[in-house]
């Protein structure tokens, strides 16, 4: 996917995107759909989709060519006067000046150092800056180790949307339909954090089935489990009657895990694993789980995404972005049921 370098939104200027964006393009995805059909959140895209899509809406007749080089470097008023010139001059300056050009509505408001709107000045934060400053205090105690929702919404580019309609979410669940169909129907990012998760599933299998090599269980899962055990044995602070409960609770905790592996696992079972203990974690978030257990989840977890990447290299960064949106899912399935729960309780 290339990287997104203009946004566009109903109404305004095009803005020419810093390099620090990191963000695709969103060309192809809901996103475009809902802007198409009159959305007024903002789009980020491409220099060849900016171009496809044409100028934002709502512009007037008088609109101006600006230059997206001269834009970050002079101010609008002499970068409208040199571009005027150069329109005027010479067929081919105008052909250069058009090809690099984005459309900008005229405006009465004062002068900027730049031509980059306020929230876009160096001075400002940078989108994925603000979006992580932005996320809900939820987040700020969880674990990242498991997945980063925060993340997931900029990566993704879709922390801009609604969060989506929990009633249309639980309606179709009680329906008997599907997670992912139920989502589809509520829309917003709990619609595009399924799909999401959906198509790089669907990756992820594909890189990992071309992977042969085995996952030791005993280096993964058993190694840091006993570890664990022999540092409540060795330990000072409990009882014998609460040593033996612990390393009893660590004795099921592997055998929850393992499910009767023994020696070497597939590729495949160990990202099933991974899984299973992020969604017992709740991706990091909240959990009853205790904070010595989660330790020991973690270090497991950590071992077998390790591993996965060590067998299948282009898994990592198909592990990660699904690790953020499994975080991202899990936080935006509490706060919808969170709303509603409120909702009920002002009623």
């Amino acid at each position: 996917m290339r990287r997104a370098e203009w946004k566009l939104q109903t109404g305004k200027s095009a803005e020419a995107l810093s390099a620090n964006y990191r963000l695709d393009c969103d060309f192809g995805t809901a996103v475009i759909v809902c802007w198409e059909k009159g959305g007024i959140e903002p789009i980020y895209v491409c220099e060849s989709h900016a171009k496809e899509l044409g100028p934002s809406r709502g512009h007037s007749p008088e609109a101006r060519i600006l230059t997206a080089e001269s834009e970050n470097k002079e101010s609008p008023a002499k970068t409208e006067d040199r571009t005027k010139a150069e329109v005027r001059s010479k067929p081919e300056n105008r052909a250069k000046s058009e090809r690099r050009a984005k459309i900008e509505e005229p405006s009465d408001r004062k002068p900027k150092k730049s031509g980059l709107s306020e929230a876009a000045q160096p001075s400002a934060e940078t989108k994925p800056a603000r979006a992580m400053a932005e996320a809900p205090s939820r987040n700020r105690n969880r674990d990242v180790a498991f997945g980063n929702p925060a993340k997931a919404m900029v990566d993704e580019a879709i922390w801009n949307l609604a969060t989506g309609d929990y009633e249309a979410y639980r309606t179709a669940l009680q329906e008997g339909k599907s997670a992912k169909e139920a989502a589809q129907a509520a829309g917003g990012q709990l619609a595009m954090i399924h799909q999401k998760i959906g198509e790089y599933g669907i990756k992820l299998d594909g890189v990992l089935s071309e992977s042969k090599a085995g996952i030791s269980v005993g280096e993964t899962i058993d190694k840091p489990l006993e570890r664990a055990m022999l540092e409540i044995i060795s330990g000072d602070g409990r009882s014998d009657a609460e040593k033996d409960a612990a390393i009893q609770e660590l004795g099921s905790i592997q055998e929850w895990v393992k499910q009767g592996l023994q020696g070497e696992m597939a590729v495949t079972q160990a990202n099933q694993l991974l899984v299973k203990i992020g969604e017992r974690l709740s991706w990091g978030a909240n959990s009853e789980v205790s904070e010595e257990l989660k330790a020991v989840y973690r270090t497991v977890h950590g071992n077998l995404k390790t591993a996965i990447s060590a067998v299948a290299p282009n898994a990592q960064n198909l592990l990660d972005r699904l690790s953020n949106l499994y975080a991202a899912k899990a936080d935006l399935d509490r706060e919808l049921a969170s709303t509603k729960e409120l909702t009920q309780a002002i009623r």
